[in-house]
């Protein structure tokens, strides 16, 4: 079989060359930092191109591999609470195995699901292609890849994370599984998740601080300990450094691995706090934010074709149900690190994009074949 890379990675691969290298050239930017980044990149997409082409772009055929893998880490997910109760502390706090697994104590159970990931929200990005399935098994009773309690598990298992971003995750998802986009469903949903918010806000004392920093912050403008000392403020200073560094450079940004010294020169950190709190100063906390600095508004618009143009909505014939699952199950997991994860090779995310991308390609081509009988 002949491995080769598809011509859009390469194209991604040469603009991102170009544009880094012009910027280390005129704006002394650190040259490792850039070959570490690009070549990062270069690995990872070569590497999990040559993946999907080993298996023959039988994308169906990984993504049901992943979905049981992100059933299993649900069940860990789900030992780590009985563990917990029980206080059998090798059961829940895994950092006897990793540092980064510690135990997380609070929320909605006591403590915060993050079963082999280091935080809660890492969780909720990463499986939420599989509470895609779970969900869209409950809602249209059905046993796609998982059965109805695998479905309940994982499920449950989300909702322990205690994490913002996986009740958006959740939001996300029901609109996507009932074809909810209409203003009824809208005013309903919305209904809920207000009822959702308050009983969260009236019970959990970390989403009710969550919820106070991030108006201190984003209304107010109010830079007090008690709101900068929070991850909301990691989101509102990223999101800061990113819209100043846009003015700057606007069209292609400052290249990649240019995020540190776009934190360097507009962090709220060195200017209006008085103390140095150092937050997430190499990826910004999003993927979008970083989009914004290090590849400007071709980055940020090329990203946005590919998700819209490789996204199947509810219009496909049901003999395309798989691709549609694949695309929108997909989807979710990307807008999601798009709002909360920066790091663009964590947990295999180039594998996602490649992925969603030639789903599309063989639901186009699955789609001609069919006219044409």
């Amino acid at each position: 079989m002949k491995y080769r890379l598809p011509k859009f990675v390469l194209q991604i691969l040469l603009f991102t060359l170009v544009v880094g290298l012009f910027y280390v050239a005129i704006n002394g930017y650190e040259t490792f930092q850039f070959i570490k980044v690009w070549g990062g990149l270069l690995l990872s997409l070569v590497f999990y191109s040559y993946v999907i082409q080993y298996f023959k772009y039988n994308v169906e055929y990984i993504f049901k591999r992943f979905i049981q893998w992100g059933y299993y880490t649900c069940v860990i997910g789900m030992v780590q609470v009985v563990g917990f109760y029980l206080k059998i502390a090798p059961f829940y706090d895994y950092g006897w195995l990793l540092n980064k697994w510690k135990v997380i104590n609070g929320g909605i159970l006591g403590i915060r699901i993050n079963s082999i990931y280091s935080e809660p929200s890492t969780v909720a990005v990463v499986i939420a292609p599989v509470v895609y399935v779970a969900i869209y098994n409950l809602i249209l009773k059905q046993k796609y890849l998982l059965s109805k309690i695998q479905s309940l598990i994982v499920i449950a298992v989300y909702i322990g994370t205690s994490s913002s971003t996986a009740y958006i995750g959740i939001f996300f998802v029901i609109i996507l599984v009932t074809d909810s986009i209409r203003l009824r469903y809208t005013v309903i949903g919305l209904s809920i998740a207000a009822l959702a918010g308050w009983g969260l806000y009236s019970n959990i004392d970390e989403f009710r601080s969550r919820v106070d920093t991030s108006i201190g912050l984003w209304v107010y403008q109010d830079y007090s300990i008690q709101n900068t000392n929070t991850s909301s403020f990691v989101l509102y200073n990223s999101y800061n450094i990113a819209v100043s560094n846009l003015k700057d450079y606007p069209v292609f940004g400052t290249g990649l691995g240019s995020y540190e010294m776009a934190y360097e020169e507009y962090s709220l950190t060195k200017s209006v706090i008085s103390y140095d709190f150092e937050f997430n100063r190499f990826d910004g906390n999003s993927m979008l934010l970083r989009l914004m600095v290090e590849t400007g508004l071709i980055g940020v618009i090329f990203i946005g074709i590919v998700i819209f143009r490789g996204f199947i909505g509810k219009s496909v014939d049901h003999s395309h149900r798989d691709y549609r699952i694949v695309s929108q199950a997909i989807f979710v997991m990307m807008a999601l690190y798009l709002l909360r994860q920066g790091n663009y090779f964590l947990n295999g995310l180039p594998l996602f994009y490649l992925l969603y991308y030639y789903n599309w390609k063989n639901y186009i081509t699955n789609s001609k074949l069919i006219d044409e009988k």
